[in-house]
């Protein structure tokens, strides 16, 4: 469904991203993991079109987005989260849900409010709702920016991270999150994060990057045996 083909990313002369080639099927859930300055979240923003490739090419069901506004891929059904919430802080969670269907195009209206609603029941929010999202503690704010990211029926979510800061108990409510959204609406999810038994919980498929480059794709449980990937977190020996 999501093709990503060949992306080259530089900054200035450093390259962040070199040829990295990435598919996410239909309802797919695929864990996307590496060191720290791997090139992950260089990715995603690829993807969503925060930063322009320098080269390759990004596709959704064939349809090219390789130089499209974040806009025009919002509208075509990525959506994404951030590895700090980017919620507006003065808004309450209504009106933060809310802006996700404006973000993706969608009308206003009762289908509107019924979509807000239905995703307040959806995350249990519905007694926060008129709660601003700074007074919030930081779980339930990540709680409001996958509901937001959600708002406008995606088909891609990309995650950036969404463990950040969560205590176990978060962790797995989370876990059961992830599961709903692609069950639920069937919307494909691309995670990022440093929590293995979250990429391990809910990965279909695994890609691993280091220094920019695709060193492993497969399944989650090959992983860790691959020399490669060992090294890449822990060293050589």
């Amino acid at each position: 469904m999501l093709s990503v083909t060949n992306i080259v990313k530089r900054f200035g002369g450093v390259t962040a991203l070199n040829g990295v080639d990435l598919e996410l099927g239909q309802g797919e859930v695929l864990g996307l993991i590496g060191p720290n300055g791997s090139g992950k979240t260089t990715l995603v923003n690829c993807i969503s079109g925060v930063l322009a490739i320098d080269e390759g090419a990004i596709s959704l069901h064939d349809r090219s987005l390789s130089r499209a506004s974040r806009t025009r891929r919002a509208r075509a059904g990525i959506a994404r989260t951030f590895q700090t919430p980017r919620l507006f802080a003065g808004l309450t969670v209504r009106e933060n849900i809310a802006a996700g269907l404006r973000a993706a195009g969608n009308p206003r209206g009762s289908a509107a409010r019924e979509r807000v609603d239905s995703l307040l029941a959806r995350f249990e929010l519905q007694r926060l709702s008129r709660h601003v999202v700074a007074s919030l503690p930081y779980g339930l704010q990540r709680r409001v920016e996958i509901a937001r990211a959600l708002a406008g029926n995606p088909q891609v979510l990309l995650l950036d991270e969404p463990a950040a800061g969560l205590n176990d108990s978060e962790t797995a409510e989370l876990k059961g999150v992830i599961e709903d959204i692609r069950h639920g609406q069937g919307c494909s999810i691309i995670v990022i994060d440093h929590d293995m038994s979250l990429i391990m919980g809910v990965s279909h498929r695994i890609q691993v990057l280091d220094e920019g480059e695709v060193i492993f794709m497969g399944d989650p449980s090959d992983a860790f045996r691959e020399r490669r990937v060992v090294e890449a977190y822990l060293g050589t020996t």
